[in-house]
């Protein structure tokens, strides 16, 4: 439906947290057909693979839960434990993208469980390095953006 090389841009926020690996890969190896020759993306997407073979992970839900309410433990928010920021980063250059950036940032917790990525249709151009932040910081950075515009609306 739509040309191949015709896209300048694509977008997504809090979609893609959830789908299962095949999903996500099936949606970039279009990207990297549907997208212009330096066309760019940027995607928030799961990052809680790299946590999935943790000691917290492997807790039976009956113990977590308590723990998880007592906020000694944080939640998943529901996000797909098939995709880590690496293993989107490898799909990409499978198919003919390049991430330039990718943020790793919690999710009302303190686990870096979500992960924005900033990508390019690669060219043959010399591709610099994947620039890789991990911002922790990141739900109270939008808390005090959220209070300070609210100061001023």
């Amino acid at each position: 439906m739509v040309p191949d090389a015709s896209v300048d841009f694509v977008f997504s926020f809090d979609s893609f947290v959830h789908p299962d690996r095949e999903i996500v890969e099936a949606y970039l190896r279009e990207l990297g057909t549907k997208l212009k020759i330096g066309g760019k993306g940027f995607i928030h997407h799961s990052n809680f693979g790299e946590y999935v073979n943790t000691r917290r992970e492997r807790l039976p839900e009956a113990l977590a839960k308590p723990l998880i309410k007592a906020k000694i433990l944080d939640w998943a928010h529901h996000r797909n434990p098939s995709m880590s920021a690496d293993l989107f980063r490898d799909l990409c250059e499978q198919h003919g993208l390049h991430c330039i950036t990718q943020e790793l940032v919690n999710w009302r917790g303190r686990r870096l469980i979500d992960c924005l990525t900033l990508f390019v249709r690669s060219d043959s151009a010399q591709q610099e390095p994947t620039r890789i932040i991990r911002n922790p910081k990141f739900m109270r950075e939008a808390a005090r953006i959220r209070r300070d515009w609210r100061k001023r609306a």
